[in-house]
C-alpha cells in the first residue's frame, strides 16, 4: 500500500443505517465547508462541529480529513458515472452527429453539478493524494468509452483509436472545464454543447 493510500483510505466502512447516515453528514459537512469558505478551513474539528458530531466519530471513519477529501471525490466520481455509462450503452449503435450532443450535453450537466469536486478541489487540493488526483469520470468509465469508440469504428476516420480517444477527452473535458471556468461565458449551455460535438465530430471523421 502506498502512503498515500494510508493517508486517504478510510478507517473503516460504514455498514449499518445509523453509521452511513453519520458517514453521509460528515462529508456533507466537509463540502459545506470547503465550497464557502476553502479547503484550508476544513479542519477535522471544523468538520466535526459542522456535522454535529464529535472528533472521535470522524477518526472513527477518517483517519484524516485527506481522507475525507477523497471520499468525496470518489462519490461524485461514481455518482457522476452513472448517467454517463447509461448513456453511452445507450448509443452504441447511433450515428456520431446523434449521440455527441447528447453525451456531451450530460458531460457538462453533471460537471456543472459537481464542479467544486470535479474540478476545482480534484485541481487545486493536491493534498488528497495522486489516486485521488487521478480519479475522474473518464478513468473511471475508461472502458465503456472504448466500447462506444470501438462500436463507431467505421465512422471514426483516425486510425489510431487510442489517440483519438484521448484528443477527444482532451476536447471535451478541456473546453467544458474552460467554460464552466469563464465567469462569463458567451455562448448558452444548448450552443456550446452543439459547437463543441460538432468540432469533435469534424476530428473524428475527416
Amino acid at each position: 500500500m502506498k502512503s498515500t493510500d494510508q493517508h486517504t483510505a478510510p478507517r473503516k466502512q460504514p455498514t449499518q443505517l445509523r453509521a452511513r447516515l453519520t458517514v453521509d453528514c460528515i462529508l456533507q459537512a466537509a463540502e459545506s465547508i470547503i465550497t464557502k469558505k476553502g479547503y484550508e478551513y476544513a479542519t477535522t474539528n471544523h468538520i466535526a462541529e459542522v456535522a454535529g458530531v464529535s472528533i472521535g466519530t470522524v477518526y472513527q471513519y477518517f483517519p484524516r480529513k485527506e481522507a475525507i477529501v477523497a471520499a468525496l471525490v470518489e462519490n461524485a466520481v461514481v455518482g457522476s458515472s452513472a448517467p454517463v455509462r447509461q448513456q453511452l450503452l445507450a448509443s452504441m449503435h447511433e450515428p456520431l452527429t446523434q449521440c455527441l450532443p447528447v453525451i456531451i450535453g450530460l458531460l457538462l450537466k453533471t460537471r456543472k453539478q459537481n464542479g467544486m469536486i470535479l474540478r476545482q478541489l480534484v485541481r487545486d487540493v493536491v493534498a488528497i493524494g495522486s489516486d485521488s488526483e487521478q480519479l475522474t469520470p473518464e478513468t473511471f468509465l475508461y472502458s465503456t468509452f472504448r466500447l462506444f469508440y470501438v462500436e463507431h469504428r467505421d465512422e471514426i476516420k483516425i486510425e489510431n483509436l487510442d489517440m483519438a480517444m484521448s484528443v477527444c477527452e482532451f476536447m471535451i473535458i478541456g473546453g467544458i472545464n474552460s467554460y464552466l471556468d469563464d465567469p462569463a461565458p458567451k455562448l448558452a449551455d444548448e450552443e456550446f454543447v452543439e459547437q463543441l460535438s460538432n468540432a469533435v465530430n469534424k476530428y473524428l471523421t475527416t
